[in-house]
């Protein structure tokens, strides 16, 4: 059985984001093919409670805090938009001694699995041996996306320039690490030779059915981290394009966000039906009573958690089409997807009114989440990664 060492950087318990929850599902799964160590680096604090969960549950040998490497002089910031090996790109480090630990523990261990380009460059190292790249979200796509979405011409020019930046950074992956794996069949051509490049999903964990119910009435759901830009813009797109016209055909209507900061988010729009509920460790009751699950997003360069989620828990779902990019769903057969804020509404409103349609999309979309985006159906393909570092002439 080979030895893992699992570098990861967000937190896999307590209030933890999509990330935390990729985090903990797959140290999960390495641990059914070899025994798992695990680092955490990064450059945010965990609580108490979450470093001592995760010791528990995975033996935590070392926490690294990122410390700030500024890019300052104009050598480095020539580098920094010239050169794709240059690897201060977030202004961030780690101090001699805990180079020297990773180090180390790449040597003592098999398998190195790394979470994120901004990890690994933070680490100081540019060639990885042995080691399996998980890029669940990659920063080039990220900012063609913003840019686009953008009415200045500074900003899409700027937002260009920095995603064009980071593609030629992200072609150097296949140089520096014998296996990457990312969130999307599609994007494994970006990267390099399909055998080297592997797919994972984000999933989600089966969990127990919770019976319909409709103690908050007609509603609409959103849930994920307002702080997130893609929540936040996917938010406030929504509410200004498209909740209008869904209450003005459905008065009684409330969009119920669930997530952090989302108190915040909703107080700005007091006057529309907004409700924030903050985090909520187990949404499962609340989700329960929503006649739709809205995926209003228009950025990120992975795949939305909550969109597997949504098919997990069996509630409808509306989503814009770049919400639901890397999942295998069908419009009008497991979501509704929708890019127009009149189609969009349109959506809503059927599933506001029709309770039978949304059943019907619900259905599929379990049926669905069960063959392909349960965690333990995603068991095989984390193996396969793991097993072939070993075959890679690297």
């Amino acid at each position: 059985m080979p030895r893992i060492l699992f570098i990861c950087t967000a937190a896999p318990f307590g209030e933890a984001g999509g990330s935390g929850i990729r985090t903990r599902h797959i140290a999960r799964l390495l641990a059914k093919v070899g025994p798992v160590t695990l680092v955490a680096a990064t450059a945010n604090a965990w609580t108490p409670e979450q470093v001592e969960r995760t010791r528990e549950a995975y033996g935590l040998a070392r926490f690294i805090k990122f410390q700030s490497v500024p890019n300052r002089s104009l050598p480095d910031q020539v580098r920094k938009a010239l050169d794709p090996r240059f690897l201060n790109t977030h202004g961030l480090g780690v101090s001699p001694d805990d180079a020297r630990f990773v180090a180390e523990q790449v040597e003592a261990h098999d398998v190195t699995w790394i979470h994120g380009i901004k990890t690994a460059n933070a680490l100081g190292r540019f060639r990885w041996p042995r080691t399996v790249l998980d890029i669940d979200d990659f920063p080039s796509a990220f900012y063609r996306a913003s840019g686009g979405l953008s009415r200045s011409l500074l900003v899409r020019l700027k937002s260009r320039h920095v995603a064009a930046v980071w593609r030629r950074r992200e072609r150097t992956c296949i140089e520096r690490f014998p296996v990457l794996v990312v969130c999307k069949d599609e994007d494994r051509a970006l990267f390099g030779p399909p055998e080297r490049v592997l797919a994972v999903p984000n999933g989600f964990e089966a969990p127990a059915p919770v019976p319909r119910s409709d103690m908050n009435g007609p509603c609409l759901g959103m849930i994920g981290d307002f702080n997130y830009l893609p929540n936040e813009d996917g938010l406030r797109w929504f509410v200004e394009q498209v909740w209008p016209a869904v209450r003005a055909q459905v008065p009684t209507a409330t969009l119920r966000l669930v997530g952090r900061s989302s108190p915040e988010r909703a107080a700005r729009f007091a006057q529309s039906g907004v409700v924030g509920l903050g985090y909520v460790p187990d949404p499962a009751a609340e989700i329960a009573s929503w006649s739709a699950m809205i995926v209003p997003t228009r950025l990120g360069g992975g795949t939305h958690l909550k969109v597997a989620e949504g098919l997990a828990r069996r509630v409808s779902i509306v989503s814009t089409a770049h919400g639901v990019r890397g999942y295998r769903v069908m419009h009008d057969r497991h979501v509704f997807v929708a890019d127009s804020p009149l189609d969009f509404s349109a959506r809503c409103v059927q599933l506001l009114r029709d309770p039978a349609i949304g059943h019907r999309l619900a259905t599929a979309g379990w049926e669905l989440f069960q063959q392909s985006y349960a965690w333990d159906s995603l068991a095989p393909t984390v193996a396969a990664a793991v097993e072939t570092v070993s075959r890679v002439d690297f």
